[in-house]
């Protein structure tokens, strides 16, 4: 088996405290609703966020960022393909939206609470059960829609840890795997572990590259 070294919880807690400090607060997930976000996910997959926000606009202006109105909709719709074709792959991703809308409605009565009582992995196992939903979409609802305690593995997170001097393993599920019980073992909140997100990404937007994250607060940081 494999092992890789990792980052202990006392160093995401002081990783978290600067990141706070300089680039805080991101107050990310920008959404007016629960649904919103989980939209927002699902679309954001393998596109820039720009192209996210003109589809949410495309969904509002038609009555459609809704859960019920998505969940209605018949497969293969064409009408929500082109509210979301701005974000790319927006057959799969509309496919993807109405099996989630459907889930959301009858399983969660479309309330974020009305899986309160599920545990966490059994909560993600569901989500991942759903088409589309992938690791890091699942652990984004997680965090930002259901208010669980989640690490979101993201690209971001992969490059700022590997820069940071830590072995990070390839592909969502092992580095999730290596680095999520480390990361919730720290004791940030839900709250804390949305911002930490959140900072995670704006940094990597900030410093896109290792001679850039070099010249940033965080060089010289182990």
């Amino acid at each position: 088996m494999t092992s890789y070294r990792c980052p202990d919880p006392e160093d995401i807690g002081r990783l978290y405290a600067v990141m706070e400090r300089e680039l805080g607060p991101t107050d990310w997930w920008p959404a007016d609703t629960p649904f919103e976000i989980m939209v927002g996910a699902v679309l954001t997959q393998n596109t820039a966020w720009g192209n996210v926000d003109r589809s949410l606009k495309a969904l509002k202006a038609a009555g459609m960022l809704e859960p019920h109105a998505i969940a209605a909709v018949e497969p293969d719709s064409q009408a929500l393909q082109d509210l979301i074709r701005s974000s790319g792959f927006y057959r799969n991703k509309a496919r993807t939206l109405r099996s989630l809308s459907r889930w959301y409605v009858d399983r969660c009565g479309a309330d974020p609470g009305g899986v309160a009582g599920v545990p966490d992995d059994a909560l993600r196992a569901e989500l991942l059960s759903l088409f589309g939903i992938g690791g890091e979409t699942a652990d984004d609802l997680m965090l930002y829609v259901f208010s669980r305690r989640a690490f979101v593995a993201d690209t971001y997170a992969r490059r700022l840890f590997a820069f940071l001097g830590f072995a990070v393993p390839a592909g969502y599920p092992a580095f999730h795997k290596a680095f999520s019980p480390v990361v919730l073992a720290s004791g940030l909140d839900v709250a804390q572990l949305q911002e930490f997100h959140g900072l995670i990404d704006e940094f990597g937007k900030a410093y896109r590259d290792d001679r850039a994250k070099a010249a940033s607060f965080l060089a010289g940081w182990r």
